[in-house]
């Protein structure tokens, strides 16, 4: 459903008395001894209050139609969800957390904790919490204070089990038939000057491009990723930046900074997608080189009204993909099975996805040139059925 969000004026306090009574109603939280007349006359004036305080108390529209409460706060420290409620009417329906999504986006993109305060009695909106990455830091009486940042939610997605998963020596992202014209072509790109990986990981690519004699540094959010990283590799061997890839700085030049298998897409919005093209740019010697391995968006496959495609059937593993076209977002639902097993376990990756002319765009913001795109990294022409490419930007020298 199409949403939208405005700031609420005078003439919105009565509908959002109502919104919040009926969602608290709906979810069978009202005290028994509920005086209505009294609560709708101190919410109208607390509501006068909030809209003429610090916080931005706004209207959610559905269709055109109020539907829904929002009130968030905004300070250098942090960005803070002070309420959300919606009519039961348009509940359940994913609204809800395109909202959050969206906050989350931009204390991630500012570099903040997103924050809330949710009742104890109110295990739905602690479910969807959950759910979306937020963790209890503290109790306020009746409530439990909820915390998401950029750096912890990476950090639980790519956690240890996930680390030690990682790495499967000799088949599929490390198969030599993979890694030899990755390495190849990347060493012919740094030439005689060093290396910056971006989203380093477990070093997939980077110990053996350092062990073909490129000086090869990182920058990973992930812990658990830099210690699996850790045992195959030391700190004077491959030094890395523990932080995000738009932003964190690592000492020194570099000929070459590289980005492989799609991670771009990792970072949420376009904001951060131009500003990872900026970080790279700053890193680089005039002329230097940015390379990026990324997938083509399968929209041609997504029929309308549908939006799933299914990416892998085997039976042990099903990768399922939910699409958001209007954010460009797209969700990976990866399910492995045991042998003999009907159960499941589930990984999920969100993603932007980014099609290559709005890739090329982002390039030129920051000071790229495209020097060349092919499919592969063997140097396969690139055409519309391509489902991936390797695409290299050159930075201009500024003259």
């Amino acid at each position: 459903m199409a949403y939208r969000i405005r700031p609420a004026t005078p003439a919105d306090f009565e509908f959002l008395t109502d919104v919040v009574l009926e969602a608290t109603r709906a979810q069978g939280r009202l005290p028994a001894d509920f005086d209505e007349a009294v609560w709708r006359a101190g919410f109208a004036g607390w509501s006068v209050e909030q809209a003429e305080g610090p916080s931005a108390l706004c209207v959610v529209e559905v269709d055109g139609r109020s539907a829904g409460r929002l009130r968030v706060s905004r300070t250098p420290e942090a960005v803070e969800l002070n309420g959300i409620q919606l009519h039961p009417s348009v509940q359940n329906r994913g609204i809800g957390t395109s909202i959050i999504a969206e906050l989350q986006s931009e204390a991630g993109a500012r570099g903040v904790p997103l924050e809330l305060h949710v009742e104890r009695n109110n295990p739905d909106a602690r479910r969807l919490y959950d759910r979306l990455g937020f963790t209890k830091v503290a109790e306020d009486g009746g409530e439990d204070v909820m915390r998401w940042s950029k750096e912890s939610h990476q950090n639980q997605l790519w956690n240890a089990d996930v680390a030690q998963r990682y790495d499967t020596p000799g088949t599929g992202m490390f198969a030599d038939s993979v890694l030899g014209p990755t390495v190849d072509r990347l060493a012919e790109l740094a030439g005689d000057g060093r290396a910056l990986e971006l989203a380093i990981g477990t070093g997939r690519v980077a110990i053996p491009l350092a062990e073909r004699g490129v000086p090869v540094s990182g920058i990973e959010l992930s812990t658990a990723m830099i210690e699996q990283l850790r045992t195959k590799a030391d700190e004077d061997t491959i030094p890395v930046v523990a932080g995000d890839m738009s932003a964190v700085r690592v000492p020194g030049e570099f000929t070459l900074v590289y980005l492989v298998f799609n991670t771009i897409a990792n970072l949420l919005t376009q904001e951060e997608q131009v500003a990872c093209f900026r970080n790279a740019a700053r890193h680089l010697t005039p002329g230097g080189h940015f390379v990026i391995e990324l997938w083509v968006p399968e929209l041609r496959r997504l029929p309308p009204g549908t939006p799933a495609t299914v990416g892998v059937a085997e039976s042990r593993y099903i990768l399922l993909d939910t699409y958001d076209v209007l954010k460009q977002h797209v969700v990976s639902h990866h399910f492995h099975f045991a042998e003999g097993s009907t159960q499941a376990e589930l990984f999920r990756t969100p993603h932007r996805y980014i099609w290559p002319a709005e890739l090329d765009l982002m390039a030129q913001l920051a000071g790229f040139t495209l020097e060349s795109r092919h499919a592969d990294w063997a140097g396969s022409a690139f055409t519309a059925d391509s489902p991936s490419h390797v695409s290299v930007y050159r930075l201009l020298s500024g003259d």
